[in-house]
């Protein structure tokens, strides 16, 4: 083997250019957006479609008005607790119930059919019921979260773990694992790309829950802002929340990967492949 066969191969050499090539895509992106946002820019300059698109220079001056007169900090810390609340107590409870039905199976195929039913109906028909049992405050915005995220959270674990393998789970039996083991060794580290998918996917719901219930009644929040702009046809400050939004679920989920990436190292451990192996004899 050369020496930049071997430099090409070693574990170091790959890290750099694996580094090297996400720094590229990177850059690239941020080309990319650049482009975009001066297109856009200039389109609404030339065009005057500022009643309908708005401009990115529009969007920034009612951003920088917000944060200038603390709307945006107050609605953000409102808007992000009853996310984050519902976000936990869905997950929870997803996670809970999915499980349980999922690894029993008589009653997963016995309460399926009542979870599937209450699933198909269409969540935004349900918030005028959550305005009655919950009123107007923070819970009716944390509870109709809440049950977005409980759904996406509940089919995912629920289908992991009935992907678990039931011929280890016996082979572990014989071997005397008790059923604490059987959940902790295999069965929830068997499922945890399912459930860490469902996290991923209800994340955004959690934000969409509270947005609907801030859109149904609210005297405060991101939501509230955008339906108070869209009232006046502020086309910037509607585009300023929508904004505000997609940076808040763009940070969490990289919150949520950091995590997930901790959890599941174990599934990302470096292994030498034969080739390497071989190339080193």
């Amino acid at each position: 083997m050369t020496e930049s066969a071997e430099l090409q191969s070693s574990p170091r050499a790959g890290g750099v250019l694996e580094h090297a090539k996400r720094r590229g895509v990177l850059y690239i992106q941020i080309l990319l957006l650049v482009a975009l946002i001066a297109i856009w820019q200039g389109v609404a300059d030339r065009f005057d479609t500022e009643f309908w698109t708005s401009s990115p220079l529009s969007i920034l001056a009612a951003l920088f008005q917000w944060y200038e007169s603390g709307q945006l900090v107050t609605d953000l810390q409102l808007t992000l607790f009853e996310a984050g609340i519902g976000f936990v107590l869905g997950s929870i409870g997803g996670g809970v119930v999915g499980f349980v039905l999922g690894w029993v199976r008589k009653l997963g195929d016995i309460f399926e059919p009542f979870v599937l039913s209450i699933y198909t109906l269409p969540k935004i028909a349900l918030a005028p019921l959550f305005v009655l049992w919950f009123g107007i405050g923070p819970l009716n915005k944390v509870m109709f979260s809440a049950l977005l995220v409980f759904f996406m959270v509940f089919f995912t674990t629920f289908q992991g773990i009935r992907q678990v393998d039931l011929d280890l789970v016996a082979n572990a039996r014989l071997l005397g694992a008790r059923r604490v083991d059987i959940w902790t060794k295999i069965a929830i580290p068997y499922s945890a790309v399912w459930v860490f998918t469902g996290l991923r996917i209800s994340l955004p719901y959690a934000l969409i829950g509270t947005i609907v219930g801030e859109f149904v009644a609210a005297q405060a929040g991101v939501g509230f802002r955008i339906k108070e702009a869209t009232t006046y046809f502020n086309t910037a400050e509607v585009f300023a929340g929508l904004v505000v939004l997609m940076a808040i679920s763009l940070l969490l989920l990289g919150v949520l990967s950091l995590i997930e990436r901790r959890v599941m190292r174990w599934q990302t451990a470096d292994t030498v492949s034969i080739s390497d192996a071989a190339g080193t004899t």
